[in-house]
């Protein structure tokens, strides 16, 4: 399994630079666009949601060089090689926080406004959007087919735009109830987590 997860890592590394750079330069330009708290949100946010995507491409490779055939001859479950994209996701979660932490120290040190709430609410999104990426992503790919990520990429980046636009308009209301309960997000997320991985190893065992 560590040879899978390291196999992954290293992909993630040596995909085009040009394209993670244009990525990443877009995220932190998003915490400049204004003085508002909802920017270091969205910046946070598409960080997150951009590691997972990162993370998700090396699917892409696998399905252009037929990787599964391979796959199939590891001395490995079908259990075992699922659990492979969830681990990795997992080791990725650090570096989801460590860069909304940067963002929200950037932004202070531009604008000078903190909000403890939204802070918290932000690195929520740090650690729940990669695992949750992978998950929802790892389901429709095995049972759909890996290129099929790439709409799914889209979608989720508009339906992210689309929630961060809405509680712009109430986001001191949003952003303190949903870290004054966050056992409730840890319920949502781990419940996804736990569906996803049944449903990727019924996905995967069908497909030979």
């Amino acid at each position: 399994m560590k040879g899978l997860v390291f196999k992954d890592l290293l992909l993630m590394k040596k995909m085009n630079k040009k394209v993670i750079f244009v990525m990443y330069f877009f995220v932190i330009a998003i915490s400049f666009f204004g003085k508002n708290e909802v920017y270091s949100i969205m910046s946070s946010a598409f960080f997150s949601l951009f590691i997972g995507m990162h993370l998700m491409m090396t699917m892409t490779y696998d399905g252009l060089t037929s990787w599964k055939q391979y796959e199939l001859t590891l001395p490995m479950s079908k259990y075992q090689i699922i659990f492979s994209k969830y681990l990795t996701s997992l080791l990725l979660v650090p570096i989801s926080i460590m860069g909304t932490v940067i963002i929200y120290i950037i932004r202070y040190v531009v604008y000078h406004n903190f909000t403890l709430s939204q802070f918290g609410f932000s690195i929520a999104i740090a650690i729940a959007l990669p695992v949750l990426w992978c998950s929802i992503c790892l389901a429709i790919a095995q049972w759909f087919g890996y290129m099929s990520v790439q709409y799914v990429r889209m979608i989720c980046t508009l339906l992210v735009i689309f929630f961060l636009s809405k509680i712009s308009k109430d986001m001191d209301y949003v952003t303190q109830n949903l870290v004054k309960n966050p056992m409730l997000i840890a319920i949502f997320v781990l419940g996804i987590v736990v569906a996803s991985y049944f449903v990727s190893v019924i996905g995967y065992s069908r497909k030979k």
